[in-house]
C-alpha cells in the first residue's frame, strides 16, 4: 500500500530505526535501496544536519502525539515539499511516526497565479494611485532638505555642517530613489540588465537611513559585511528597497527590544545577505504564506506587499529571498543574489 502512494514515505520506532521505506524513498537525488536502510538508525541514513533537524521534530511527536506539518524548500526557487509527521498510536502510546514528503511545487504555483490573477486588477489600481500620490510630497521633502541644508551649513560647528550635509544628501537620494519609482511604475519598466550594486555600501546607507526610524529606538543593530564581497546583479534602488522591508519588519517584530543582525557572504557560487532578528519569529502554519502578496502577519501597521516585492525584485535579477527555519527564537531571512561574472 505504501508503495503504491504518490508521495515518499519512511516509518521509524522510538529508537529512530527504520521499519517502513517506500518505493518513492528510492528514487531521486536523495534516494536510497530499501535494504540498505531497513533496521538502520535514521542517523545512519539522513545528513548529520537533516538527522539533528529531523531527530528534534521526530522526539517532538513521539512526546506529544501530535501531527507535525511544514513546507521547506530543497534549494532557494527549486522545489517545495509539504513534510508530515504522523503519530502511530498503539494503546494510547506512540510506538512510531509515519513521515510523508509531498512535491507541492506545481500545486503551490497554481495556487500562485490564482492569488495574483484574482489581485491583478486591485494591484494595478494601487499602483496608479501610489504613482499619483507619491509625487505629491516629494517637493515637499525637496525643500525641507534645502532647508536643513541652509540651517547646517550656518552652524559654528564644523560636526554639526556635516552632519547636516550627510542628511540632506541622504534626503535628495531618497527623494531622487522616489521619483525613479514612480517612472518605474507608470512606464512599467524593466530592470537594467547591466546594474550592479556594492553589498556593503548599499546595505550601510539603508541603515543609516533606518536610525531616526521609532521603530528602531529600543533595536540593536549589527552589521557584518565583509568588505571583499563582489558586486551583485541587483539595481542598488531594489537592493536599498529589499533592505528597508526586512530591516524594518523585523523591527517592529521586536517591539520591547531585541538585536537585529545583518551579515552577508558567499555559498554555493552565490553572495548572500542575511537578516536575523530575535523577536517572536512567525508562526509555523503562517511559513508558508508570508511571500503572498498582501497577507500581512501585522494587519495594523502592514499592507502585506514588502515581502512580495522584495521578493520580486531579487528574483528579477536571478537571486531569491527565502526564510530560513530557526532552532531558537526570531526570524531569518536570506537575499540570495548573482555575483557580477568574473568575481572572485
Amino acid at each position: 500500500m505504501l508503495d503504491a502512494l504518490p508521495i515518499s514515505i519512511y516509518v521509524v520506532d522510538r529508537e529512530l530505526r527504520v521499519v517502513g521505506w517506500n518505493r518513492l524513498r528510492e528514487e531521486g537525488p536523495f534516494g536510497k535501496p530499501r535494504d540498505k536502510v531497513l533496521g538502520r538508525n535514521l542517523k545512519r541514513t539522513l545528513p548529520p544536519a537533516g538527522f539533528r533537524d529531523t531527530a528534534l521534530l521526530l522526539e517532538k511527536v513521539f512526546r506529544t502525539g501530535k501531527l507535525h506539518r511544514e513546507v521547506r524548500e530543497t534549494q532557494p526557487g527549486k522545489r517545495l515539499y509539504e513534510i508530515a509527521r504522523y503519530p502511530v498510536m498503539e494503546e494510547g502510546r506512540v510506538t512510531h511516526v509515519l513521515c510523508s514528503f509531498e512535491d507541492i511545487t506545481q500545486k503551490r504555483a497554481l495556487e500562485l497565479q490564482l492569488i495574483a490573477s484574482d489581485r491583478l486588477a486591485f494591484l494595478g489600481q494601487l499602483v496608479a494611485g501610489v504613482a499619483h500620490e507619491v509625487s505629491n510630497p516629494l517637493a515637499g521633502i525637496a525643500g525641507c532638505a534645502e532647508a536643513l541644508a541652509s540651517i547646517g551649513l550656518t552652524a559654528e560647528s564644523e560636526d554639526a555642517r556635516a552632519q547636516a550635509r550627510e542628511f540632506r544628501d541622504l534626503i535628495r537620494s531618497e527623494i531622487a530613489r522616489s521619483e525613479r519609482l514612480v517612472r518605474t511604475l507608470l512606464d512599467a519598466a524593466r530592470p537594467h540588465p547591466g546594474s550592479t550594486a556594492d553589498l556593503r555600501t548599499h546595505v550601510n546607507t539603508a541603515l543609516r537611513l533606518l536610525e531616526r526610524h521609532p521603530a528602531f529606538a529600543r533595536v540593536e543593530v549589527v552589521s557584518r559585511i565583509p568588505e571583499t564581497l563582489p558586486a551583485a546583479l541587483i539595481e542598488p534602488d531594489s537592493l536599498k528597497q529589499v533592505v528597508l522591508a526586512l530591516a524594518t519588519n523585523a523591527a517592529r517584530a521586536m517591539a520591547g527590544g531585541g538585536k537585529l543582525t545583518l551579515r552577508a557572504g558567499r555559498v554555493s557560487g552565490n553572495v548572500f545577505l542575511d537578516v536575523i532578528d530575535t523577536g517572536p519569529g512567525i508562526p509555523e502554519g503562517l511559513r508558508t504564506r508570508i511571500f503572498e502578496p498582501f497577507f500581512s502577519t501585522d494587519p495594523a501597521n502592514g499592507t502585506g506587499l514588502g515581502l512580495a516585492i522584495a521578493r520580486s525584485l531579487v528574483r528579477g535579477r536571478g537571486g531569491d529571498l527565502i526564510y530560513r527555519n530557526r532552532n531558537r527564537a526570531g526570524a531569518a531571512f536570506r537575499v540570495l543574489l548573482v555575483p557580477v561574472q568574473g568575481a572572485v
